[in-house]
C-alpha cells in the first residue's frame, strides 16, 4: 500500500456500508492487523496532518520518527550545558570592607565546580583567586577561600558576597616556581536512564454500530487516488485513543524512582510503569504574569547560550489560545514601544497590521514566529489540549479572559537535528507499537477473522487497542517550560 503521506488531497467522510465496493482487500481496519507498524504512522499522519490534537504523535510518530526496542528501559549519553555560574550560598564574610587590603574572604557554593587555584570573576568584573582546597559544608555545600586579584590597597568587593551573587570561572594563575596541576571541572556526557509505559483503549460497539463506514480518500505515490475504508465508530475510538496517548506523552509522570523501583501496582500486583512525558522531561521552568518580547528574545539566548552547536536552531512553541494571544500582544507591543512614530508598525514601506486610512481603518493580523538575533526561529503552533483537555479544564481561570490558565501555557521546544538524529523521538517496544484484538458476540467487527465460534453472548462486540511507546526529548535543557501566574 504505497500511500503518498505528503499528499494533500486528503478526504474522510461518513458513509453506509457497500459490501460490493467495501471488501477486505481495500479495508485499513483489515491491513492494521497484518501492518500495524507500518500502517499506524500512516494513520496518524493522515488524521494530524489537518488536526492539531496531536503534534507530538504527528511530529514522531507521523513521520516515521520512531526507535523500536527489545525492553522497555532506555538510555542515552547527553551533554549538557556546562554550567559556568554558581551563585553564593552563604557568607562567612564581613558585609564591610571585604577583601580590603588583600585579605582572605570567605563564601559557601552549592558544590564543588569551581577548582583551586583559578580565578573567579564576579557581576562587577572584579576577580578573585581560590587560595586552598574548598571544603565540604555539609547540605550548604563548599566552603571557599578567595583573595582579591586587584592589588590596591583600597581595593574591596562590591559584590559577590551576599546569598544570591553570581560568580564564574576564568584562568589558574600559580606560583613562579614548583606549581602543582589542578583539577578539571569540565562535564562529561551524562547518562540518561528513563522507561517508557503502556496505555490501552477498549470500546463495545453495538450489532447496529455497522450500518456505517468511514471512507478515506487517499492519494498514492503513482499521483493516483485510492479508496480504503473501516468502521466509522472505530474509526472514532482509534483517534479518541490517539488523543489519549497524546496526553500520556505530554503529561506522564514517572511512577518508579531513581533506582528504577516501580512503587504503584495494579489489581493483580503488576508494576503500572509510567515514563516521563515532555513536561516532566523538561528541566528549564519559569513563570509569566504578562509575556513580553525582551523576556521571549531572553528565553532563546539563554536556552542556547554557550553551545558551541547553536546554530540555528528550530524551536517551536506549544500553547493555547491564551498564550497565542499573550506572544501576539509582546511583539505588538514591541513595535508600539520601539517605533518613532509611536506604533505605526511599518513593516517594508507597507502598512501591515493596519490598513484603510481616515475613519476607515481595519486591523488585521498576528505574529505567529519569531527570529531571533541568533538565528533560531521560534514558531507557534496552537495546541487544543491546553485549551480544553483535562487538565485544563481543572486548572485556574484567568483573570481577565476567564480562559484556563493552562491555554496561557508556553512550552518552547528544540526540534532542532543533533548529530543528525531529532532531538524529539518516539520510542516503543518491538512488536507493541500498536495492537488491536476484539472480543467477538453477536457480531465481529469489521476486518477481524470472522468465524461461528463467539466469546461473549453479547448483542455487540468489544474492541481493544494497546501501546507500549514514550516520547523522548534527547536534549532536555534546551527546551523550557513556562506557566502563566496571572491572579
Amino acid at each position: 500500500m504505497a500511500l503518498n503521506q505528503n499528499g494533500t488531497n486528503i478526504s474522510v467522510q461518513k458513509t453506509f456500508y457497500n459490501d460490493s465496493q467495501m471488501t477486505d482487500m481495500n479495508s485499513l481496519a483489515n491491513a492494521l492487523l497484518s501492518k500495524p507498524t507500518e500502517l499506524s504512522p500512516i494513520i496518524t499522519h493522515l488524521a494530524g496532518k489537518d488536526d492539531k490534537r496531536f503534534p507530538l504523535s504527528f511530529l514522531t510518530e507521523g513521520v516515521g520518527n520512531v526507535k523500536s526496542m527489545d525492553r522497555l528501559e532506555y538510555e542515552y549519553r547527553v551533554r549538557t550545558h556546562s554550567r559556568k555560574t554558581r551563585p553564593v550560598q552563604a557568607t562567612l564574610a564581613d558585609v564591610t570592607g571585604v577583601g580590603i587590603g588583600g585579605s582572605a574572604f570567605e563564601v559557601i557554593f552549592p558544590d564543588k565546580h569551581f577548582v583551586f587555584p583559578y580565578v573567579l570573576v564576579n557581576s562587577a568584573g572584579e576577580q578573585a583567586r581560590i587560595m586552598k582546597e574548598p571544603t565540604p559544608q555539609g547540605d550548604q555545600g563548599y566552603k571557599y577561600t578567595l583573595q582579591l586579584v586587584n592589588p590596591a590597597a583600597s581595593a574591596s568587593l562590591s559584590v559577590g558576597y551576599t546569598v544570591g551573587d553570581l560568580w564564574a570561572q576564568l584562568y589558574a594563575p600559580v606560583g613562579v616556581d614548583f606549581s602543582r596541576g589542578n583539577a578539571s571541572n569540565w562535564e562529561t556526557p551524562g547518562l540518561v536512564r528513563n522507561k517508557i509505559g503502556t496505555v490501552r483503549k477498549s470500546y463495545h460497539m453495538s450489532g447496529h454500530a455497522r450500518d456505517y463506514v468511514a471512507e478515506f480518500a487517499l492519494p498514492t505515490k503513482g499521483g493516483k487516488m485510492t479508496k480504503l475504508w473501516m468502521d466509522y465508530e472505530e474509526y472514532q475510538h482509534m483517534l479518541n485513543f490517539k488523543e489519549e496517548c497524546e496526553m500520556f506523552y505530554w503529561y506522564g509522570q514517572k511512577t518508579y524512582s531513581g533506582d528504577g523501583n516501580t512503587v504503584m501496582k495494579d489489581e493483580n500486583g503488576q508494576p503500572v510503569i509510567v515514563g516521563p512525558g515532555l513536561l516532566e522531561q523538561i528541566v528549564n521552568k519559569d513563570s509569566y504574569s504578562a509575556m513580553t518580547e525582551t523576556k521571549i528574545k531572553n528565553i532563546i539566548g539563554d536556552i542556547f547560550y554557550g553551545m558551541t552547536d547553536s546554530q540555528q536552531k528550530q524551536v517551536t512553541l506549544y500553547t493555547g489560545t491564551g498564550g497565542m494571544r499573550e506572544f501576539d500582544e509582546a511583539l505588538k507591543g514591541h513595535f508600539t514601544n520601539t517605533t518613532s512614530s509611536g506604533g505605526s508598525w511599518k513593516v517594508g514601506g507597507e502598512n501591515r497590521f493596519i490598513t484603510g486610512s481616515g475613519r476607515n481603518l481595519g486591523m488585521s493580523g498576528y505574529f505567529t514566529s519569531y527570529e531571533h538575533i541568533d538565528g533560531h526561529t521560534v514558531n507557534v503552533v496552537k495546541l487544543p489540549l491546553f485549551d480544553h483537555g483535562p487538565v485544563a479544564q481543572a486548572s485556574g481561570k484567568h483573570p481577565v479572559t476567564g480562559f484556563s490558565l493552562e491555554s496561557y501555557r508556553m512550552v518552547f521546544v528544540d526540534q532542532s537535528n543533533y548529530d543528525g538524529q531529532a532531538n524529539l523521538q518516539m520510542l516503543s517496544k518491538k512488536g507493541r507499537e500498536m495492537m488491536r484484538w476484539c472480543v467477538a458476540g453477536s457480531v465481529v467487527p469489521r476486518g477481524f477473522d470472522s468465524s461461528s465460534s463467539r466469546a461473549s453472548d453479547v448483542d455487540g462486540a468489544s474492541v481493544h487497542m494497546l501501546k507500549t511507546a514514550g516520547i523522548v526529548l534527547k536534549r532536555f535543557d534546551t527546551s523550557l517550560d513556562i506557566t502563566c501566574t496571572a491572579s
